[in-house]
């Protein structure tokens, strides 16, 4: 239905939450105002953001309700468990407060922030909590076991929070598009971080000394009459996590006495699971099925108003096929910014009328069937097949993240001098890019085909009737184009008007027509065109592009889910083009001397994406270790915490393998985000290592003391951030699978890199311990020995090697 289309945009720091209600109040006005007036809403931005704001809080509610299992489970105590609950919401309202200052609000971004970081709110608290439980076994009171465990955890606690808060900040300050893409997703985790250290030190240690019950108390809550239910379910499940600890004892003596084979073990595992990084693929961003889409549709070069008009008509009715397209909008022509600048801008005027763009909004994925892909290959093939005279016909999903917008993104350039050679090349190229499996799309950005009519000015009669090349084609393209008269303001209502005058399209529709326009002489006369020039008919290009002051044409396409990602489809295409492919029939393309062809799209965007993230990934690594040699006293000692980042790497790798996924900077983000979360369980396990140490604990001893008291809460903590991640890894909603990687990433980094350092650990504290003392035998002709101090010694611990109360028989 033809239609005037009207844009509103939102002022920025506006909300279309609220800007998209008000609009809609202001046309439903218009209307009863304005009878036969009728407003159809073509793409509504509110209607995505609606989506995602349920989705995200769906998923937010999920998350808590299995954080609130995996606790009561894990802690195998309901008290500590409404410790947790409690303390979760308060440090997710001191995080959301912590923005206020920075005007953030809550949109897509900061919405997954908050998500990814549920998991994390509650760590710091259960921590604390596992460590009073500890001290009250021992016989305290609570008060005073609330003391002595919180003061025991309290490095590894900050030391953990800061390992996560470094690496998040690279990010934040790594510029270009990548910054602009997680900013707003990073700030809320490092909110909720540092909110979460916060109320471990505060909330939860009041909580746990007014609540905590001795252990010779909580029989009353095994008798309970509701309570006792409860214990049935819980108390097996901690039976399994005591003999789960038991047997991580025997497994960690048993490792101590072969430290080959966990050498080999690691060296394996990192071996074996990096190489599946070269089975995976990368590309930019992954694809995301919101419902939404943009599109352009390019007639071939000259094609009229009416004939893309019918084309477009056409169009609409093979969309019209699809029952999950809800509205299409299509607006044929654009507008030159450039034209309305000249003395004949007429208002009306369409340059290219061959071109039309269009707008398409879907149903939610989880009410159809076919994928947003689906739908959209299906109506370009039939379009191009059916429909004469298209050139080109691109449909591109929009993405919830800032990419969303961004060309095409298999995107390579031929440049060279000559226009009309790029225009071979480039056919050539989109024949291969036809031929090259998992390409969908492809086009070139122009072509040589546009009419062009020349106007050669006869110099000498011109000259003999006064009129100069310039006034000549001035003359012309006012009769061609038109012009507006002077504004004159008409009565009754005194709008302003103006007057568009031209010839008549029947006398300005063919080249002769153009030899038969009149020019006016200085003297008044009026001649014909044709007698001081003549017309020429040329072709010429749709449009000039430039790239580094280098005439190019593009080649353009895209990939879908499932297929190769857009890395691995341009290499491919760029393979094609110059070395050909046999068994798919593809001739290479023979570029002459000065022409050449180079990538552009999403392979230039990741390209420098990767190398700010990796920089930033480089200097966080920095930072974490010099926060570890302040806490820890030492520069060796850190080293040996920073080990299991291999570990995490091949359980990345292989996750993405197995989930079909690629490597992406939403992946490079999980990595940075889960190298934090690793260096914590590397933390808590030699904080406690060093601490049996510094009470004259052997060094074996202590290990295979430290590391199954601290089994608990590493699994907890890992098992707990498990939980959340697992429906965004495995079944995202809409607006959240673009976050699908960085979800896996987690997720398998987690499972591999804690259970495999739970290992690997404790065998390179000894490495590092041998080095140390090798050392001070080699350099300072000395034996090395653990150096004991009061302020070493942990509160409420005897202060030598004897075994604890709850140690005792």
């Amino acid at each position: 239905m033809p239609s005037v289309e009207v844009s509103v945009v939102q002022n920025p720091g506006a909300s279309s939450a609220q800007v998209v209600p008000d609009v809609k109040k202001i046309v439903a006005r218009m209307e009863q105002e304005n009878p036969g007036l009728h407003f159809e809403v073509a793409y509504d931005n509110a209607h995505f953001v609606g989506i995602l704001f349920d989705n995200v809080w769906h998923e937010l509610g999920i998350a808590v309700l299995l954080t609130a299992l995996a606790v009561l489970f894990f802690l195998g105590e309901w008290r500590g468990t409404l410790i947790a609950m409690i303390t979760l919401p308060t440090s997710l309202a001191l995080a959301v407060l912590m923005m206020v200052p920075f005007h953030m609000t809550f949109n897509s971004g900061t919405l997954i922030g908050l998500l990814l970081s549920i998991g994390r709110l509650v760590d710091d608290s259960i921590i604390d909590i596992h460590a009073v439980e500890r001290h009250l076994k021992m016989g305290k009171d609570p008060k005073t076991a609330t003391i002595d465990g919180i003061a025991e955890v309290r490095v590894a606690v900050i030391a953990s929070t800061l390992m996560i808060v470094v690496a998040l900040m690279p990010t934040l300050f790594s510029g270009g598009i990548t910054a602009l893409m997680f900013i707003e997703l990073v700030w809320p985790l490092i909110f909720d971080l540092l909110a979460s250290m916060l109320v471990s030190f505060t909330l939860t240690a009041l909580l746990c000394a007014k609540f905590l019950r001795p252990e010779s108390a909580r029989d009353a809550d095994r008798r309970h009459p509701v309570l006792r239910y409860l214990y049935v379910v819980l108390d097996p499940f901690q039976r399994f996590l005591t003999r789960m600890e038991a047997g991580y004892g025997r497994a960690i003596g048993w490792m101590l006495r072969h430290r080959f084979v966990n050498f080999a073990r690691v060296v394996a595992t990192v071996v074996v699971g990096c190489t599946f990084y070269y089975f995976i693929g990368s590309e930019m961003m992954p694809l995301a099925d919101v419902g939404q889409a943009n599109g352009f549709l390019e007639m071939a070069p000259g094609t009229s108003y009416a004939e893309t008009e019918r084309a477009v008509g056409k169009l609409e009715k093979i969309m019209l096929k699809h029952p999950e397209l809800e509205k299409a909008s299509i607006e044929i022509g654009a507008e030159s910014m450039f034209e309305s600048w000249t003395p004949f801008y007429t208002g009306y005027q369409m340059p290219q009328v061959s071109g039309a763009a269009m707008m398409l909004t879907f149903s939610d994925k989880d009410t159809r069937k076919k994928t947003i892909f689906q739908v959209m290959d299906a109506i370009q093939k039939e379009a191009m097949a059916t429909i004469p005279g298209i050139r080109r016909l691109q449909i591109k999903e929009m993405g919830s993240d800032v990419m969303a917008t961004a060309a095409a993104p298999i995107h390579v350039n031929i440049y060279g001098p000559d226009l009309a050679q790029l225009d071979r090349l480039g056919a050539q190229v989109k024949a291969v890019a036809d031929k090259t499996p998992d390409l969908f799309q492809p086009a070139t950005t122009w072509s040589m085909a546009l009419p062009d009519y020349r106007v050669r000015v006869d110099a000498r009669r011109a000259q003999e009737v006064g009129l100069s090349p310039a006034s000549i084609s001035e003359q012309a393209y006012y009769a061609l184009r038109g012009g507006l008269t002077r504004e004159y303001y008409r009565q009754p209502n005194l709008r302003q008007n103006t007057i568009l005058v031209r010839y008549e399209e029947s006398q300005r529709a063919t080249a002769g027509d153009l030899e038969n326009l009149y020019v006016t002489t200085p003297d008044g006369r009026q001649i014909p065109l044709k007698s001081v020039a003549t017309v020429e008919r040329h072709v010429a290009p749709t449009v000039i592009e430039h790239d580094g002051l280098r005439r190019v044409i593009g080649v353009t396409g895209y990939y879908r889910i499932g297929s190769l990602p857009s890395m691995d489809a341009v290499m491919n295409l760029l393979t094609n083009s110059y070395a050909g492919n046999k068994r798919l029939g593809i001739a290479p393309v023979n570029f002459p001397s000065g022409y050449g062809m180079e990538v552009r799209g999403d392979m230039t965007q990741m390209m420098d994406s990767f190398r700010r993230m990796l920089s930033g990934f480089v200097l966080a690594l920095a930072l974490m270790y010099l926060v570890l040699v302040i806490q820890f006293r030492g520069f060796l000692q850190p080293l040996q915490m920073l080990a299991s980042l291999p570990l995490e790497l091949a359980g990345v790798f292989l996750a993405l393998f197995i989930a079909h996924q690629s490597f992406s900077t939403v992946s490079i983000l999980g990595i940075i985000v889960l190298t934090g979360m690793d260096i914590t369980t590397a933390v808590l396990l030699i904080d406690l290592i060093m601490k049996y140490r510094d009470r004259g604990v052997p060094r074996d001893e202590a290990i295979r003391r430290a590391c199954p008291e601290r089994l608990r809460p590493i699994l907890m903590t890992a098992g707990i951030t498990l939980v959340v991640m697992l429906p965004v890894a495995i079944a995202p909603k809409t607006g959240l699978d673009a976050y699908q990687p960085l979800a896996t990433a987690v997720v398998g980094g987690l499972l591999v890199g804690t259970v495999l350092s739970l290992f690997d650990i404790p065998i390179m504290h000894t490495y590092v311990d041998d080095f140390i003392r090798w050392l001070n035998k080699t350099f300072l002709n000395r034996d090395w020995e653990w150096q004991v101090t009061d302020a070493d010694v942990m509160p409420g611990e005897p202060t030598s090697g004897e075994p604890t109360s709850e140690e005792k028989p």
